[in-house]
């Protein structure tokens, strides 16, 4: 039985409709829809930790998020030149070649050669931070409940959206709107690149397999027990399970290679929980491994398994990543310690870029990449801490949460979610889009949400056997 927290039921619902209108929002790629969207996200953050205080568990990442933040806050402070001279030489003469206005002599320098995107990412990166440290605090059982079956409503006519505007492309989303970057060709859905929205659905559709797992562990359980309620709980199974078939089918559809094989491994990490978890039984096992590969079999085949193969022998997309990624490493063996500044790859690569000839690369197709030589040592370092401090704060709830059937699975959804989107971003960039940035601080605040109902005191649970039971005899779910 889930005890009363006293947290609103506004907030599943508030947070559902920031993704969807970042979502149809093109991503929320342009200021007129970023700038609201970091905006509410401060907010949701600043009333979570104003009414409810930061969870325990995530208060060294809070911490961690304070030290990444200064770190990018100092690539904005006026600095002596001599000082940036000696850590970032390179920065005198590329601000020279870069910015018109710039004063050779200046005794000041600052170390991001562009301000303005460097301002704008802080921006984003502190609002970000406070969300997901907020939005735990305001997430209970509800938000777990809520949360997976509003983005499956959100999922499935996004996906057929994506399978239609594939193959009916006129080079304009919605029909109309030309991006201002150009073309919409390779768009998908709502997105202005069909990787973008791969990276979405992938996130989406691990939170919806973790969903369905905790149903069908409730299920088995409810069936144990002959409970009343097991046909309106099977029948929640069968819709969930066909949400979770249109998106598969048409992350196939976009044929996105980055998003399909994180999606293949997030496939992978479920099979090794479910193989894991002692309360589904070896035949339930067994069924729920099949339909996993069955699902990634079916979707394949009905996308074309010669369509995905050609697609996927092609080597030309490949081998363009690694002449960006070459000229990725060479801002990085000039910008070494603090970067060019977060947010400036774009224009860096006005000066860096000698490959790809006819395309700008805005992005170096490889996150990681180009945070090191955005952020430099002292950037990455921070940014690698917070990042554990993450995970060790995952790994506790996780734990705490194993004796629950939905809201461990849901949680572990969320967490397999984050898993293959940092898979996908060796090769892609989805998480600088706006909306793939909050969808994935949202799955990361669920992951952290504390286990609010639960064991007697003093009490944890061991090895994810025995599972308790409330005062009517109903497993805690």
């Amino acid at each position: 039985m889930t005890r009363p927290t006293g947290r609103s039921a506004v907030t599943p619902w508030l947070v559902l409709t920031l993704i969807a209108l970042a979502t149809l929002a093109f991503g929320a790629v342009y200021p007129w829809a970023y700038l609201p969207l970091f905006v509410a996200a401060t907010t949701i953050g600043v009333i979570g930790i104003a009414q409810h205080g930061v969870v325990p568990t995530l208060r060294p990442v809070l911490a961690g998020l304070a030290l990444l933040s200064i770190t990018v806050a100092i690539q904005l402070i006026p600095l002596p030149a001599t000082f940036v001279n000696a850590i970032s030489p390179s920065t005198h003469g590329v601000m020279n070649s870069y910015d018109l206005g710039f004063v050779p002599d200046s005794e000041w320098l600052r170390l991001s050669i562009d301000p303005a995107r460097t301002r704008i990412a802080l921006f984003a990166l502190i609002a970000l931070g406070i969300y997901l440290i907020g939005l735990a605090s305001l997430l209970d059982a509800r938000g777990l409940r809520l949360l997976p079956r509003g983005l499956a409503l959100l999922a499935v006519p996004l996906a057929l959206f994506a399978i239609y505007s594939r193959q009916d492309n006129n080079g304009l989303i919605y029909g109309f709107w030309e991006p201002l970057d150009g073309g919409g060709a390779d768009q998908a859905g709502p997105f202005i690149n069909r990787n973008h929205f791969g990276g979405w659905i992938v996130m989406s559709l691990c939170v919806m397999i973790g969903w369905l797992l905790g149903k069908i562990e409730r299920v088995s359980r409810a069936s144990q027990k002959r409970s009343p309620s097991i046909a309106g709980e099977i029948g929640a199974v069968f819709l969930m399970a066909t949400a979770i078939a249109f998106g598969t089918i048409s992350l196939f559809w976009i044929v996105s290679r980055s998003a399909i094989t994180s999606f293949g491994a997030a496939v992978l990490v479920f099979a090794w929980f479910v193989i894991k978890r002692r309360h589904m039984g070896p035949a339930r096992q067994m069924l729920i491994l099949a339909a996993l590969g069955a699902v990634l079999i079916a979707a394949a085949s009905f996308r074309g398994i010669d369509t995905l193969a050609r697609w996927f022998v092609d080597e030309r997309s490949l081998l363009s990543r690694i002449d960006a990624w070459r000229d990725g490493w060479d801002v990085v063996r000039d910008f070494p310690v603090l970067g060019t500044g977060l947010n400036t790859y774009s224009p860096a690569m006005l000066l860096y870029q000698k490959r790809n000839p006819g395309f700008h690369m805005a992005q170096a197709h490889n996150d990681y990449l180009q945070l090191v030589a955005e952020g430099g040592v002292i950037v990455v370092l921070a940014a690698a801490g917070t990042v554990i401090l993450l995970i060790s704060a995952m790994r506790r709830t996780l734990r705490a949460a194993s004796i629950e059937a939905r809201g461990y699975w849901v949680r572990t959804g969320c967490a397999v979610g984050l898993m293959a989107i940092a898979f996908q971003e060796i090769a892609e960039f989805s998480l600088q889009i706006p909306a793939n940035a909050f969808l994935f601080c949202t799955l990361a605040a669920l992951t952290v949400t504390p286990v609010r109902s639960g064991t007697p005191a003093g009490v944890l649970p061991r090895g994810n056997i025995d599972v308790p039971e409330d005062s009517g005899g109903a497993a805690l779910s």
